[in-house]
């Protein structure tokens, strides 16, 4: 076994109940369906969810077939079932890992920052002509808006020394050794993870791990104490799936909850799907439109296995409010 098979049957122990398989792919990979996100939300398993947005529905697969073959799953028509005791934990070999926070944002900051990094070391060692280490056209340009923001009233030098002594005060937190050897500057061209992995004698899904628990760390703490990478971070919203952020869009230019479905010619319950989504996703979304707070702090005193448990408790609330009142509840989201 490996941290991947360590981090699948993470997921199968959140539920209490039997899973599909196409569920459990859907949290492993963050395929935002309404029934992966409301129940990530009840069982408290969104630091779970899509931290592996590659991995293959193939290479899934295979993975349940051989922990059954070993005993470790039950997979039957009815879901696959957990059946032994996980001895070590992978929230607590992995505090910070934040996966549904985070989503779609880890990666894009980390091109960024090795774009900065190479920029900086060029700018110390006199190299003005060079290949971007990162070709993505987006991350190049945000870097450059970037770097003439705080090049407008400081030197390079100076931006630089801030930028410097942010980044090793995290690398000083986290194993530096999983970083520095990707960085590019001068004349050196950063290694892959690959390659760090197997100079560090790790496996590369340890590897990862490892990667993404450092930078989760960093994001958690990063809008307070680490102010020019925060500049690097992608905006929130790169969390949400394409259609949510329309929606979004048209919520922020005020449109009204009722006129949404028409303007977007979706039905209105997938509109509702958008909002639990947004509410989950944008710190501080207000949902007082919707539920309030009695009615979150009332949900909040129990733990549920399911919707239907709490609309039988609550009959006065749709599925709609009781979603939304799962997600002010574990996301912190403004409800009064």
């Amino acid at each position: 076994m490996d941290e991947l098979d360590h981090y699948l049957l993470a997921i199968i122990a959140s539920f209490p109940l039997k899973r599909k398989p196409a569920f459990l792919f859907a949290v492993a990979t963050g395929k935002r369906t309404g029934q992966a996100v409301q129940d990530s939300h009840l069982f408290e398993a969104t630091p779970l969810f899509a931290c592996v947005p590659t991995l293959r529905q193939l290479n899934f697969d295979a993975r349940l077939k051989r922990m059954e073959e070993n005993g470790l799953l039950g997979i039957t028509e009815d879901g696959v079932a957990l059946l032994t005791e996980i001895e070590h934990p992978f929230k607590t070999r992995f505090p910070y890992i934040d996966g549904f926070l985070y989503q779609n944002r880890t990666n894009a900051f980390f091109e960024r920052l090795l774009l900065a990094i190479q920029v900086f070391s060029n700018f110390k060692h006199g190299q003005k002509h060079y290949l971007p280490i990162v070709r993505d056209e987006q991350a190049q340009i945000v870097v450059k808006w970037w770097l003439a923001e705080h090049l407008a009233g400081e030197t390079k030098d100076a931006v630089r020394g801030r930028f410097y002594v942010e980044l090793e005060q995290w690398l000083q937190q986290v194993d530096g050794a999983l970083y520095v050897p990707r960085f590019s500057g001068g004349d050196y061209i950063g290694k892959t993870a690959l390659q760090v992995a197997a100079e560090l004698e790790l496996s590369p899904w340890k590897y990862y791990f490892e990667w993404l628990n450092g930078l989760h760390q960093l994001f958690a703490r990063m809008m307070d104490d680490f102010p020019l990478l925060y500049g690097l971070m992608p905006d929130a919203t790169q969390g949400l799936t394409s259609s949510a952020r329309k929606t979004w869009q048209l919520a922020e230019q005020g449109v009204l909850f009722e006129n949404m479905a028409a303007i977007r010619r979706l039905k209105e319950s997938t509109i509702q799907d958008h909002i639990v989504e947004i509410a989950a996703t944008i710190p501080g979304f207000n949902v007082i439109s919707w539920v309030d707070s009695e009615m979150i702090a009332a949900i909040s005193q129990r733990q549920w296995r399911s919707l239907k448990d709490i609309k039988q408790a609550f009959p006065a609330l749709d599925y709609f409010q009781i979603r939304l009142a799962l997600i002010a509840r574990r996301s912190g989201v403004i409800c009064s």
